[in-house]
């Protein structure tokens, strides 16, 4: 239950952490744009939810197994718990347009 707790927690104060987060993913990939998309961006997020996180670069990989070893990569140097809430979607620029199409509202980080 703590966890869950935390979790939420963590969520409704994203704006206090984000900053490491987006730090660690220039630093890995410099050319990057950064979005939040979905409930939280609408705000319209409740303590279950994800804070989706739209990551563009031409750096992402084409595998799977790739990305997911960046994602591994940015969850460890950014210190994020187990139980963290962030979804991460990482795309090239040709279809940052969809995601933020159906997000219908999104917040620029950088």
């Amino acid at each position: 239950m703590d966890a869950v707790v935390e979790r939420a927690k963590m969520l409704m104060n994203w704006r206090n952490w984000i900053g490491n987060v987006v730090k660690i993913i220039k630093e890995i990939l410099p050319d990057a744009e950064i979005y939040v998309i979905g409930s939280v961006a609408r705000n319209e997020h409740i303590g279950s939810s994800d804070l989706d996180l739209l990551i563009v670069s031409e750096k992402i990989p084409d595998k799977l197994s790739e990305r997911g070893r960046l994602i591994a990569e940015i969850e460890l140097r950014s210190n994020l718990p187990l139980h963290h809430s962030v979804e991460f979607h990482l795309v090239k620029p040709q279809d940052k347009d969809w995601y933020l199409r159906r997000s219908q509202k999104f917040i620029r980080l950088i």
